[in-house]
């Protein structure tokens, strides 16, 4: 069984980066948020087709050894998901998520979320 970098238990969110990045498969996120997979799948395409996520930022394809793969969610995706899923675990993890960018108690947290210009130049 795989570990996750994202723990959410009794109230609190741990997360462990492992060479200072998170990705996790659309399985481990349905479990941290505690949704079926279906959910995460039908919420993917809606963030990267409204444009606040780039696609080759935010998704990774690893292929093991013996030729068989995983595609891998960065942090920024993980964060979009926990704003479009309803379920116990992704409300803790906004709440978190917000207290973490507003407390002034932590030390300061940057939150970049990179956004696209889709007009056309003048």
């Amino acid at each position: 069984m795989m570990t996750s970098h994202i723990i959410i238990s009794e109230g609190r969110v741990t997360i462990r980066p492992v060479a200072g990045t998170v990705w996790m498969t659309k399985h481990q996120i349905a479990e941290l948020f505690g949704c079926f997979v279906a959910k995460v799948v039908s919420n993917i395409p809606a963030i990267l087709k409204s444009g606040a996520l780039d696609e080759n930022r935010v998704c990774r394809f690893h292929r093991y050894k013996d030729g068989s793969g995983v595609e891998l969610y960065s942090l920024e995706m993980i964060m979009a998901l926990a704003f479009r899923i309803d379920t116990r675990n992704a409300v803790l993890f906004r709440r978190w998520l917000i207290e973490r960018a507003t407390q002034p108690q932590h030390p300061p947290v940057s939150v970049i979320v990179p956004v696209r210009d889709n007009r056309p130049p003048n």
